[in-house]
């Protein structure tokens, strides 16, 4: 092998080096913001989804158990990816005689009515649609509201939440399931595609 070919081989693999150096960060984003996933079985065996494997799960650490509430599942936070708001994703189940929500038809109402502070007037907030989900007719709506952070004050610092419910009747048409991402309005594209994931995995056990 001549000289040349040495140089031209060489002058291949510090490219070749080098672009993949370039890359890693790109390759590296795109693998974070696809989580692992693993399965998850509510109390009683209400239902089953997937879970992003590395958000926490919401524990009270008080109150009312799930069974004496009849409301079962979990509530999860997201990395908050510099906002202020941790990202959120619940799926939880309501017994018929559950002590938060008496009927699905009233959930819908008082959840899909647009909030006090609403910041736009975005045309699709509140609507209520009719989409079929693990094979049942269910309900879907977002919103659009604000939350107010940090120490009570004359001008408190405010974050802008989008929240997407889907609600799903159990196969008696007495209990129901709500499946719900609420997220910071101005990142929320990074995060519905995980939210599809969990409604897409969704497995009523009623």
């Amino acid at each position: 092998m001549n000289e040349t070919c040495i140089a031209r081989k060489i002058v291949s693999g510090v490219l070749a080096f080098l672009a993949a150096v370039a890359l890693y960060p790109v390759l590296c984003t795109g693998l974070d913001e696809k989580p692992g996933w693993k399965e998850y079985v509510s109390q009683g065996n209400y239902f089953t989804c997937s879970i992003p494997a590395d958000w926490s799960k919401y524990d009270p650490g008080f109150g009312l158990s799930q069974d004496e509430k009849k409301v079962y599942g979990l509530t999860l936070f997201g990395p908050q990816g510099g906002s202020k708001v941790p990202p959120t994703i619940s799926v939880h189940y309501y017994a018929p005689g559950n002590l938060l929500h008496k009927t699905m038809a009233k959930f819908i109402r008082g959840h899909a009515e647009p909030l006090f502070d609403t910041p736009s007037k975005d045309d699709s907030s509140g609507k209520v649609d009719s989409i079929q989900l693990a094979g049942r007719e269910a309900t879907t709506f977002n919103r659009e509201g604000v939350r107010y952070i940090g120490p009570r004050s004359l001008n408190p610092e405010k974050v802008v939440l989008f929240e997407q419910f889907i609600v799903v009747p159990d196969g008696n048409d007495q209990g129901f399931y709500v499946l719900k991402l609420s997220v910071p309005s101005a990142i929320k594209t990074r995060y519905t595609a995980i939210f599809e994931t969990v409604v897409n995995s969704f497995l009523p056990g009623r």
